[in-house]
């Protein structure tokens, strides 16, 4: 896939222990894609906002940059490549 930048809203199955978060699966463009492994994480401070970033593997050879707002409590797919 020709890689793709947005920020467009993802519903992510996800799961919150001890101040963890993991992403299990997400569904985007009405296909639900389980994640199989996280590359990377990383914690993005704006003010009082804080983002933090997933670069995560599904079945396939793309990797999805998933971006969860913990004020607004959403996530967006923010990267396809």
């Amino acid at each position: 896939m020709a890689q793709e930048r947005g920020g467009k809203p993802v519903d992510v199955l996800t799961f919150f222990q001890n101040g963890k978060i993991d992403p299990i699966k997400f569904r985007w463009n009405g296909k639900v894609y389980p994640v199989t492994r996280i590359n990377k994480q990383w914690t993005e401070t704006q003010g009082a906002r804080h983002l933090y970033h997933f670069i995560v593997e599904s079945n396939g050879p793309d990797n999805y940059e998933l971006s969860f707002d913990s004020n607004k409590f959403t996530w967006q797919i923010v990267q396809v490549a």
